[in-house]
């Protein structure tokens, strides 16, 4: 009876565990609105999964690591805005975008404002403004970029 009740939680366990998702889950939209996704979170993960996909083929062709990259365009970051990548302004957002550039460079497929995004997906676009480069990490611009 013990196996049994075990064999039946375990899986189970896997699936309801808040916030867990297995690696190799598979996620379709028609589990969209069982408990797993709704909609806006599915779209906003999905677009994670090919950023991150995306920046390990931009750290491959610079010859590093995503880390290395994301260390370099998190100077970027602090030299800029002071590392909040989640700023939200009128004019600048993110690491000192100018919302014009965010929305000239196709930002907005990832989130309205560049402060909306996720870090993988800022690095994204300014790897596509400065045509695959990170800009001096040590000295700043203050009038965005």
């Amino acid at each position: 009876m013990r196996r049994m009740l075990l064999a039946l939680l375990l899986p189970l366990g896997t699936v309801v565990a808040p916030g867990a998702i297995p690696a190799d889950a598979t996620i379709r939209p028609q589990n969209v609105g069982h408990g797993l996704l709704n909609g806006a979170h599915w779209r906003a993960h999905e677009l994670a999964v090919q950023a991150q996909t995306a920046l390990a083929a931009i750290a491959a062709s610079h010859h590093e690591t995503v880390a290395a990259l994301r260390s370099q365009w998190s100077r970027v970051a602090w030299c800029e805005v002071h590392g909040d990548w989640d700023m939200v302004g009128p004019i600048y957002s993110g690491i000192g975008f100018a919302n014009t550039t965010w929305n000239g460079e196709g930002g907005q497929r990832f989130a309205p404002r560049a402060g909306e995004a996720t870090m993988d997906e800022q690095i994204l676009i300014g790897e596509r403004v400065t045509g695959g480069g990170v800009p001096d990490q040590y000295g700043c611009d203050p009038g965005g970029w």
